[in-house]
């Protein structure tokens, strides 16, 4: 049967790629139809790491992926944020035999926070990483809480995976407590980002936490002045971070003990977390060394630049309100950038409620000499969002114009923020003006 499935998925994803299509889910929807639990055959051959929380997941797999491979093993990410039940199937098709065995020493997966419940029934994953809890698209995820819950019970499916947990996270953090063994990663410093703490009460008592220090939104080093619960320890850090704007940050990573130093070419602070989480990840597997970390040069749509001789674009995702003010906070550090285009759309992926927008910080690019643009179906939204900010619009861009995107990109450097399908339609034009993989590759 296995046999038949794989046969039949293949066959779907030889005629998607022959139309240059991303054959990213449909092949795993037809394996899936003619054996449910095909995962289950598929991963049982290969190490198996998944990835989840609200955000990084997509830079964090990257980070893997290519610390791996410089340590010489083999191993696949499922690529595009194609990170649901059928994802994840497609990955593992496109890394197998057609007998079902994994032809790659490590899986890497990317994996949705809703969907992770039903992977982990069938993935017997050897680490679990959990880079943060934020609130997110409401009407697909509900509170903070409701996410917390969805990761808990992945967890009680896997009960011999060893947990990598962001340390910084209250929410995260609460998940030491579950028996799976556990390994925790976090920042030291007062860094004092955009105050967005929809997490700020205790996970244990619902008391409102006090912070000695704070990175940014709820991320810090807290404590429950009513039961006591706390950060707690921390197995691998950073500490006197600086950040280098576009040519990424500098910081001393390691242990208590023993501190070495280390650049990433990532901007933001948020993307020392994610260095963070997946050398976490690398300690925890025994695997590599953290510093094959440090020439990662970016992942599809986070942080990925486009250049030519004549000008050069920045792609960042953006789909919750703390993504948007931490990319926000970046690009209003950043020089040499003329222009900055808004994407908004508010399709079934990116979730229909796009009130999330009004809970970023935007005061940071008050005062930049940007040139901005809004584009997407939500242009209108976004568009009145940045008035209230007291920044203007140069001009607003109801659903797609591809002329006018490549007449901006074309002329002058541009940094361009977008949710889900809004980059999803604009990075194919960066692609075709600048060159560069297709987002399945």
């Amino acid at each position: 049967m296995i046999f038949l499935s794989i046969l039949a998925a293949r066959l779907v994803s030889g005629v998607l790629r022959a139309f240059r299509r991303g054959a990213t889910t449909l092949p795993g929807r037809v394996a899936l139809f003619f054996q449910y639990d095909i995962l289950t055959a598929l991963s049982r051959s290969t190490r198996v790491i998944c990835v989840t929380g609200t955000n990084g997941k997509t830079t964090t797999c990257a980070l893997l992926e290519h610390a791996l491979k410089g340590a010489g093993k083999s191993c696949f990410v499922n690529k595009s944020g194609a990170n649901m039940l059928t994802g994840v199937t497609t990955a593992f098709l496109e890394n197998s035999t057609v007998f079902g065995r994994c032809r790659k020493d490590f899986a890497i997966l990317e994996c949705d926070e809703n969907s992770l419940p039903l992977i982990s029934r069938y993935v017997d994953a050897e680490i679990i990483a959990v880079t943060n809890i934020f609130r997110d698209q409401l009407d697909r995820y509900g509170e903070v809480t409701h996410t917390l819950g969805a990761i808990k019970s992945s967890i009680e499916n896997t009960p011999t995976a060893t947990l990598v947990l962001n340390a910084d996270c209250p929410l995260t953090h609460s998940l030491s407590r579950c028996r799976n063994a556990s390994l925790h990663f976090g920042i030291d410093g007062n860094y004092g980002g955009a105050d967005i703490s929809e997490a700020r009460y205790c996970p244990q008592c619902a008391a409102e936490l006090l912070y000695n220090s704070r990175v940014f939104a709820h991320l810090g080093d807290y404590r429950c002045p009513r039961c006591g619960y706390q950060r707690g320890r921390v197995d691998i850090k950073a500490r006197d971070i600086v950040v280098l704007g576009e040519n990424g940050a500098r910081f001393e990573l390691g242990t208590d003990d023993t501190f070495y130093p280390f650049q990433t070419s990532l901007g933001g602070i948020y993307n020392v977390y994610n260095v963070l989480c997946a050398a976490t990840v690398l300690r925890a597997l025994g695997v590599g060394d953290v510093m094959l970390l440090g020439d990662f040069s970016g992942a599809f749509g986070r942080m990925e630049n486009f250049a030519d001789e004549n000008s050069r674009v920045l792609l960042l995702l953006v789909k919750n309100p703390v993504g948007f003010s931490s990319c926000a906070a970046y690009a209003a550090k950043l020089t040499g950038y003329e222009n900055l285009i808004i994407a908004l759309n508010d399709n079934a992926a990116d979730g229909r409620d796009v009130s999330w927008i009004w809970d970023a910080e935007l005061d940071c690019l008050r005062g930049t000499a940007y040139r901005i643009y809004t584009f997407g179906t939500r242009a209108g939204d976004m568009t009145l969002r940045l008035k209230y900010n007291y920044l203007t619009v140069t001009e607003t861009v109801e659903g797609d114009n591809p002329a006018l995107l490549e007449h901006i990109i074309s002329r002058e450097n541009t940094v361009i923020m977008a949710n889900y399908t809004a980059m999803m339609r604009i990075r194919p034009a960066l692609r075709r003006r600048f060159g560069g993989k297709e987002f399945w590759e």
